[in-house]
């Protein structure tokens, strides 16, 4: 049987995990920052989405990155949003603490009928014991997707905005199904409203 594959970039010297319970683990970090820092709507921000090919053959792996970058010079202090453009992510099934998301549809979707579309889970169903934490804002160190995340009981974690995913099929319940041929629509998007669109098509070489 194929495998799902996943593999998360969250921060340097934490490597991949795959819930965000590790990230507990970490004892309070507290970052300096050199310039004055400013409070955003989000406007500064900038969501990077791509994907490694736009066809595949059936059995291979399609690899999509994201990150969320801080475009200022400045150190920028963003609370949290809830304006997401489709509710629909796939990062995981713990991966609460990222302020973006991703979601995989069979067809072909655009900004206009992308509501319509049904998101297909990376992950099988089953219950999950996931760690949450009250995330009072993020800070962005200047021109980076370097980042401190504050909350509520004064503990910081650093995170770096990005994240590194790889899938060759997807679950029903929770059994496995690979890719067939057709039409696929990747979207990422996050808290302030950034959104962004790929496709890419599976084909059946033999």
């Amino acid at each position: 049987m194929k495998t799902l594959h996943l593999s998360i970039i969250i921060a340097t010297g934490i490597g991949a995990i795959a819930a965000f319970g590790a990230i507990a683990l970490l004892s309070p970090h507290i970052f300096s920052f050199n310039s004055q820092p400013t409070t955003d709507d989000g406007s500064q921000l900038a969501l990077a989405v791509s994907i490694n090919s736009t066809q595949i053959k059936t059995g291979q792996s399609m690899g999509m990155d994201m990150s969320l970058a801080n475009t200022s010079p400045n150190t920028l202090v963003v609370n949290p949003q809830h304006n997401w453009p489709l509710r629909k992510w796939s990062l995981g099934p713990c991966v609460f603490h990222l302020p973006f998301g991703m979601a995989l549809m069979q067809g072909d979707y655009t900004l206009d009928n992308m509501s319509q579309g049904e998101r297909l889970s990376l992950y099988p169903s089953g219950r999950y014991i996931c760690k949450t934490i009250g995330i009072v804002d993020f800070v962005f160190e200047p021109s980076s997707t370097k980042a401190t995340i504050e909350t509520y009981n004064s503990t910081n974690y650093p995170v770096n905005m990005q994240y590194h995913i790889a899938f060759n099929g997807y679950y029903q319940g929770k059994q496995f199904q690979p890719l067939t041929d057709g039409m696929y629509t990747v979207i990422g998007d996050d808290q302030w409203g950034h959104i962004s669109v790929n496709h890419f098509t599976v084909r059946n070489t033999s």
